[in-house]
């Protein structure tokens, strides 16, 4: 189980929280849940990023700088595009995030001349041995297939061969194979801005927004001819869902059928013709159009992933809250991914109960049926695979509190609608005095 620690960062002064299968972080505004969201996503783009270096090296032949100073330059990038600059961060800043046993990547940041502050990466031993025994192959890689650059054929084929050789050994060097993927909150305006791209210097979005724009537009084009046609590009032999259903799923979810049609995207309304421009589709439509579609191009792939969604809730009604959470679990339970959701919705947290619930039910094999028909057969989390957190912010610093309660087997519920109480509250007391006047 892999392990986040965060050290004077934002709101955080001090937080330590292990990664589950399924994650909900809920809780008031500016209390760090991004914070947490963008360091988990951070550390795991740096994965990415040594898989990147390698197979350059192999293709290109060696740098000018190695590993580590490499990794550090491009890490450094990463976290200014994540965070801002460094000299604007307090200096006992640390964070640390442990893949496995012996494998870990710490950031801090330490004084260089004139007192001017840089980030620094410190990898495990393990890890930086590793790296170092990796980037001598891939030199050596580099020196083998110099001389087959006439046969363009074979150099095409052992690069997608080398490429897939690569991932496969950092991610058993990780202990993780799952590809990151961060869909973030304000989408309604981020499916208005794909709409723009040709006015858009890319360069001026933050790095979250603009990795999830690109993949918009990499996976517009699937959708051509509607969702209920999307798989078509992914022919599968046998898969664990029912494509239509899905597919249906999503269209009611949506009310209308999204459709990609020469460059423009439309909503199709069900039992009628009309098409209506997504700029003009409701907000709530937006906000969960490219987090449903994202989620089925991902299911059709059969991609085990990690995803961190922010608010999926924003805009939408409370049934419509459940239905969306609904998905993202059974995203979660066929695909074996990861999930990471803030939210500030009681709606989706009690509806995280019941799938929590379903889960422990589950557990007894003679009533797995009988849950299944009742919910659906991957609407329930493992009651060992899921971690829930309240975070409050108390003397301007975050303090995490940990839902599960274990004793009764669900999450405590309660400590977080304390506004209900309070509204009902006041409206006694108003009711106290009418009659008291009386």
């Amino acid at each position: 189980m892999a392990k986040i620690i965060i050290n004077h960062l934002g709101p955080i002064s001090e937080l330590t929280m292990e990664i589950n299968q399924f994650n909900l972080l809920i809780g008031e505004q500016a209390t760090g849940k991004s914070t947490i969201c963008k360091a988990i996503y951070f550390f795991r783009s740096i994965k990415d990023e040594l898989i990147r270096y390698l197979y350059n090296i192999a293709i290109d032949g060696q740098k000018e700088e190695l590993f580590p100073k490499a990794i550090n330059s491009i890490s450094k990038q990463l976290f200014i595009g994540l965070f801002g600059y460094s000299w604007k961060l307090p200096e006992n800043l640390n964070m640390k995030y442990i893949y496995s046993k012996d494998i870990s990547i710490k950031v801090s940041l330490k004084k260089y001349y004139r007192g001017k502050k840089f980030i620094n990466l410190e990898f495990s031993e393990q890890l930086k041995s590793r790296i170092k025994e990796l980037e001598k192959q891939s030199l050596s890689y580099h020196d083998n297939i110099r001389s087959y650059d006439n046969i363009s054929s074979f150099v095409s084929t052992e690069r997608l061969r080398l490429h897939q050789d690569i991932i496969k050994k950092i991610n058993l060097l990780f202990n993780d194979e799952l590809e990151t993927y961060y869909i973030p909150a304000g989408r309604s305006l981020l499916t208005l801005m794909t709409n723009q791209k040709t006015k858009l210097d890319y360069e001026t979005i933050d790095l979250v927004n603009r990795k999830f724009m690109q993949f918009i537009e990499n996976i517009q084009p699937k959708f051509d001819m509607g969702i209920a046609n999307a798989h078509k590009y992914y022919p599968e032999g046998q898969r664990r869902f029912d494509v239509h259903k899905i597919a249906q799923e999503i269209i009611q979810g949506l009310k209308g059928e999204y459709t990609f049609e020469n460059g423009q995207e439309y909503l199709k309304i069900p039992d009628s013709d009309e098409k209506v421009l997504i700029n003009f589709i409701s907000s709530g439509q937006q906000e969960i159009l490219w987090l449903l579609n994202q989620l089925y191009i991902l299911l059709l792939r059969n991609e085990k992933s990690f995803i961190i969604i922010e608010e999926p809730e924003a805009h939408l009604y409370p049934s419509l809250q459940k239905n969306v959470i609904d998905f993202i679990v059974q995203f979660m339970n066929i695909t074996n991914s990861t999930i990471f959701v803030t939210t500030h919705s009681p709606y989706i947290l009690n509806n995280v109960n019941n799938l929590y619930y379903a889960g422990k039910i589950r557990q007894d094999k003679n009533l797995v049926a009988d849950v299944e028909r009742k919910i659906g057969k991957y609407n329930y989390i493992n009651p060992d695979k899921i971690n829930v957190c309240k975070l409050t912010s108390e003397c301007n610093s975050t303090k995490c509190q940990n839902l599960l309660d274990e004793q009764y087997g669900e999450i405590s519920t309660e400590l977080i609608d304390e506004i209900s109480e309070s509204i009902g509250k006041t409206y006694s007391e108003l009711f106290y005095l009418e009659n008291t006047f009386e």
